[in-house]
């Protein structure tokens, strides 16, 4: 009867940004090209060999692609474990983004909140989905019947545009 044995994966793997949307892809080093999973760019293995980090194994290429991510993914996006919500901020009307500050006056209806939030939303993403602005709204403490007239308001002034190619997707407006 034969033995079963496992070997350790020692081939080596690739970590790198991709240098279109930032995410981090994997790719053996004996590959010629990757294309990224999240925004379909095509990169030349030798070209960004020198711009990642090699490790050795898929487990292990796997793990640290997720570990880059989650190093810039958005506090607001993490699990609740990650972070806390300071309730007294928004009871005093003063917002705190990890990535902005801004002061907002008491306006009944979220408006400068609402568009704060949006252009914070645009600085870190070109397109975002309807989603995306549901939570961010409601951390900053803006209620969920609120949000559907909010965005109903910002796309009527032109600042918030649907996209065709995706349902439920946005973006700002440059023009603004």
């Amino acid at each position: 009867m034969e033995e079963t044995v496992f070997k350790k994966d020692k081939t080596p793997y690739l970590i790198f940004a991709c240098k279109n949307c930032q995410q981090f892809v994997y790719v053996k080093t004996t590959q010629k090209t990757k294309k990224c999973l999240r925004c379909g760019r095509s990169h030349k293995v030798k070209t960004v060999l020198n711009e990642g980090e090699i490790v050795h194994g898929m487990t292990l290429a796997v793990d640290t692609v997720k570990r880059k991510q989650n190093e810039l993914a958005v506090p607001e996006f993490r699990s609740q474990n990650d972070f806390i919500i300071d309730t007294k901020s928004i009871h005093n009307n003063d917002i705190s983004f990890s990535y902005a500050k801004a002061k907002f006056s008491d306006e009944p209806d979220n408006s400068l909140k609402f568009k704060t939030l949006l252009l914070n939303l645009s600085k870190l993403h070109r397109k975002f989905p309807a989603y995306m602005i549901e939570i961010m709204a409601e951390d900053i403490g803006i209620p969920s019947h609120e949000i559907p007239r909010l965005i109903k308001k910002f796309k009527k002034k032109g600042f918030l545009i649907p996209l065709k190619d995706a349902q439920f997707y946005y973006k700002i407006s440059q023009k603004n």
